[in-house]
């Protein structure tokens, strides 16, 4: 029988036997377990024919998921028999299939296709992450949700792929790059930023990484320019030496994390710069409020709106991407135009081990992977 990954609360009585791991993440306990799942029957209801049935194959973890997780946790401390599913890439094999759906057949491997552009279809939304569940041993999903993948492409990788590629490819599309531009990326040990360097190494664009993991440093640094940092005034002192190392701020800034550092970088971005992110407002408990900024007697959004009206700079948001980006980035994959960065995989015997390199070990760089069998 499959076994889900899941949240549990507290450990009532109903859990005992799923528990596996604890992990204190930023502070507060976290409980895991493996829960035994039955192979669900399939739907008879009209929507059900557009819809597959996926078991999952392999899961890896995103920084959005350890914000939902905290948010589940949150709810399950007034429910002792209480738990959840959560993730959101994902690799599956597909079971069962709708009697509409022409794409997918019995036996397809599957990822999710995040496409954020997508229209709603027979009344039912679209857009975006097909599932926040995809620790879930079998979910269900619209065909059009999931996209098929070749044998060339193994279990671990594809579990990696959809969030981290349909995101980076969409954002470099958006910041429409001229040759010889000068570019940032933020955050260089996240998920999002790796992806984002891989993807402006294949386009054959020269990209400065900002970082304050070492191991960052140790594996970009022979083929890119890092910027290491320890705090927030070694931040400013290094960004100092660089621009005037070049005589130049940045063009073009990639960063996941605009609560951390988009105040703090607007004094090096050069007339005409575009700014991206998509990052979400507050995502980890020690971010800081942009409020309590560390520009001294300058009103802070005032200050940051004054800089972009008067050196033209764009500030550029972005969701996920489109089926487009998607298919692209995976056809660059196969080529061997770009690399997913992986640090560890770990089956289901290795749970402890995986719920804490992903959630806790603060020198990670790269994916951490699950697999189901």
């Amino acid at each position: 029988m499959m076994r889900s990954l899941v949240l549990l609360s507290a450990l009532g009585t109903e859990e005992k036997n799923a528990f596996q791991h604890s992990a204190a993440i930023h502070g507060i306990p976290f409980h895991f377990g493996l829960l035994a799942t039955e192979r669900p029957e399939f739907p008879s209801d009209a929507d059900a024919a557009y819809q597959v049935l996926v078991k999952k194959r392999a899961i890896s973890i995103n920084f959005r998921d350890l914000s939902i997780l905290f948010t589940l946790n949150n709810g399950l401390s007034n429910n002792p028999g209480g738990y959840n599913c959560f993730g959101s890439d994902f690799v599956g094999e597909v079971v069962a299939v709708g009697r509409k759906v022409k794409n997918l057949k019995v036996g397809d491997r599957v990822i999710p296709n995040c496409d954020y552009e997508m229209k709603p279809k027979r009344g039912i939304s679209m857009r975006g992450i097909p599932s926040n569940r995809a620790s879930a041993a079998y979910d269900f999903f619209a065909a059009e949700k999931l996209l098929k993948i070749d044998d060339s492409i193994t279990d671990e990788v594809a579990a990696c792929m959809s969030i981290g590629l349909q995101t980076s490819y969409s954002m470099i599309r958006k910041a429409k790059i001229r040759k010889g531009e000068r570019i940032l990326v933020t955050s260089g040990s996240s998920n999002t930023s790796l992806f984002l360097i891989e993807a402006l190494k294949a386009k054959g664009h020269r990209v400065t990484v900002l970082t304050s993991n070492p191991v960052t440093q140790e594996r970009l640094g022979k083929e890119q320019e890092v910027i290491l940092y320890q705090n927030t005034n070694d931040l400013t002192a290094q960004l100092d030496l660089h621009k005037s190392k070049y005589s130049s701020g940045f063009d073009v800034v990639f960063d996941p994390f605009s609560d951390v550092f988009f105040e703090k970088l607007i004094d090096y971005l050069n007339a005409d710069a575009r700014y991206l992110t998509c990052g979400l407002y507050k995502q980890k408990p020690e971010f800081k409020d942009l409020a309590e900024s560390s520009i001294v007697s300058k009103p802070p959004l005032g200050y940051l709106l004054a800089h972009l009206i008067m050196k033209n700079i764009r500030l550029i948001g972005n969701c996920l991407g489109t089926t487009k980006d998607l298919v692209e980035a995976i056809a660059d994959y196969k080529e061997g135009k770009i690399n997913i960065a992986i640090d560890a995989v770990f089956s289901e015997r290795e749970l402890g081990s995986f719920i804490d390199k992903a959630f806790t070990d603060k020198r990670r760089s790269g994916k951490v992977v699950l697999t189901y069998y």
